[in-house]
């Protein structure tokens, strides 16, 4: 079995949009609604997405390219999320705008009515359950995995010139980073005094990216992008030297500034952190982390319910596969001999849509499908891979970014990467969603837990696709890729729920695997702790879709359809999976004999 899969990053880290999470509560603020006229829901949610959007530049860019085709006229306000401005609306304004569906009889909307109602109610749910103190677990500006300073860089270097002011707005951002990065060091003195400290490795970590950051200088990558974006633009000669000139002088100058600040100021905290272990040894960091898992996956229950789920499906796997391995003696040798894909990413890319057609619904019309590489200055702190979200209302092209050094030459591992980064994956489903005429707000308010749930379940399916292959190698490249990421979701509940140390970790995979060192576990163990519940939105999800699938196939034998099945998943949309479910549920009364 390979276990340095369980490590590699957890594959990836979905690109957050700044903005678009919402702050904490700072008080429960409910609002006594009379009963609203059904006919005025649309135009209800409608009016909300102007307001989660807000007047932010940053957001309003990646989102939209057209922006007056949504009321937005003019450019936003030049910011990024800060610890004394986390949010485009207050604690009030939230409960108010949102608190406002509870006014409407949900059995007499349609069903994308349904759906949006249940994205907003979900939204308060977790919103409301937060208290101010758990603002100090959540608010993460800093960190090794999604930390602002680890995603910018690419988000700048993907930022869209459509026009001169586009590039002007590129500046304005650039100039406010050292102010910002100085709020997020702050705001960390701020956490460790309050006893939330962020852990030395966590530190350290982040620390040597901000080194590695400014080492580039001239050579930066950000400079070559940039030189690269201003050609798609009808400008003088002139007016390139000058841009590039501006750009070199904020690359080198105001951007790398901040990467310094943080660079110089951080490790002071290095021996301040009063718990360098899981949510669990916080006083409120077991309440806090059945918030973030509901939150996760999509699914109301308790911890102990999801502990007895995990283990089942954990259990149950590794049966399955020392059962094939002592059925097969030979099957060692054929894994060595196996290698999925001979073909360039983009080729594989274009395999996947001809691959999909007898099993996933069609999309007309695909996008230019766009494979570019992290700069090698990245790499070391990247994702191995990533899929860059479109603007809403344009997908003429489509970006996925692979790691070179994660990949590592591993085209099994690449094969099953594309198909969830692309399709049938997030790519596909973004795509399609798009395609349906839904109210925009959802297409803001997304679940993650449904989002990644997909594409997990995206990239296990595409083993089907491995027909010519032995099925034994098959199988075991499947169950070894489920029992990684099962056992994953397994640690991640025992050190943030049951308070597990790397002592405990240790002894728990000893139980499973032999060959882990105290070292391996402490890797683990640490990448973890900094990211708690990210890896339920992947596989506990998957499993959850996985179920669907088989309850309908079992349910419907000769009247499932499996295009049909997909399709019902894919016009839900992302949102919590326990809706989705409910669907499911009702679709197999519907189509029984």
């Amino acid at each position: 079995m390979n276990k340095n899969k369980i490590i590699k990053n957890f594959k990836k880290l979905f690109l957050l949009l700044f903005l678009l999470v919402l702050p904490f509560s700072l008080s429960s603020c409910k609002f006594k609604w009379n009963k609203s006229d059904v006919s005025t829901f649309d135009d209800y949610t409608t009016s909300l997405f102007a307001s989660v959007l807000g007047n932010d530049e940053f957001t309003l860019h990646w989102l939209l390219k057209q922006q007056e085709d949504f009321g937005f006229n003019e450019h936003g306000n030049v910011s990024l999320p800060t610890p004394s401005n986390p949010s485009i609306l207050s604690s009030v304004a939230i409960n108010y705008l949102f608190g406002k569906v509870e006014s409407y009889d949900y059995n007499e909307l349609n069903f994308d009515q349904k759906m949006t109602y249940n994205v907003i109610s979900d939204l308060l749910l977790n919103y409301n359950s937060k208290t101010p103190e758990m603002s100090y677990l959540s608010n993460n500006y800093l960190g090794s995995y999604l930390g602002y300073q680890a995603q910018l860089p690419l988000l700048l270097s993907e930022y869209k010139f459509y026009d001169e002011s586009d590039i002007e707005y590129y500046f304005k951002f650039m100039d406010i980073v050292p102010e910002t990065f100085k709020q997020y060091v702050d705001y960390e003195y701020k956490k460790a005094d309050k006893g939330y400290g962020m852990p030395d490795y966590v530190i350290d970590k982040v620390i040597n990216q901000c080194v590695e950051f400014v080492k580039e200088s001239s050579d930066h990558f950000l400079i070559k992008t940039f030189d690269a974006r201003i050609d798609n633009l009808n400008l003088t000669n002139e007016k390139k030297i000058y841009y590039i000139e501006e750009n070199i002088k904020r690359v080198t100058g105001s951007l790398c500034d901040g990467y310094k600040y943080v660079r110089d100021n951080l490790g002071a905290l290095k021996g301040k952190a009063t718990n360098n272990l899981g949510l669990a040894h916080y006083d409120i960091g077991k309440e806090y982390y059945r918030i973030k898992f509901r939150d996760a996956t999509g699914y109301d229950i308790s911890i102990e319910d999801a502990i007895a789920y995990v283990d089942t499906k954990l259990n149950s796997c590794i049966a399955e596969l020392r059962a094939l391995i002592n059925s097969d003696p030979e099957l060692v040798n054929k894994l060595e001999k196996t290698t999925l894909m001979n073909i360039t990413p983009k080729e594989q890319l274009e395999l996947y849509k001809d691959e999909i057609i007898n099993h996933f619904p069609a999309i007309e019309k695909y996008p230019n499908i766009n494979v570019k590489y992290i700069d090698p200055s990245m790499e070391n702190h990247f994702s191995p891979a990533a899929y860059m979200t479109s603007p809403l209302d344009d997908y003429t092209d489509e970006y996925i970014y692979l790691n070179n050094a994660k990949i590592n030459g591993d085209y099994n591992y690449l094969y099953t990467t594309l198909a969830h980064e692309g399709i049938p994956g997030h790519m596909y489903q973004n795509i399609y969603f798009k395609t349906l005429n839904v109210n925009p707000l959802r297409k803001v308010l997304k679940n993650s837990g449904y989002t990644e749930g997909w594409a997990t379940y995206a990239e296990i399916y595409s083993y089907n696709f491995c027909k010519d292959f032995d099925q034994n190698v098959i199988k075991y490249l499947k169950l070894n890729d489920l029992i990684n990421g099962i056992l994953t979701a397994r640690l991640d509940i025992g050190i943030h729920y049951e308070g597990w140390t790397i002592d405990n970790l240790l002894s728990f995979l000893s139980n499973y695997f032999k060959g882990y060192t105290y070292e391996k576990a402490q890797k683990i163990f640490e990448q973890l702790v900094e990211v708690p519940t990210n890896s339920q939105m992947y596989y506990f999800t998957y499993f959850k879709i996985n179920d669907m699938y088989e309850k309908a196939k079992t349910s419907l034998k000769d009247n499932f359809n499996e295009i049909e099945f997909h399709k019902l998943l894919l016009d839900c949309g992302p949102v919590p999976l326990r809706y989705v479910e409910i669907v499911v549920d009702e679709y197999i009364s519907n189509h029984k004999n």
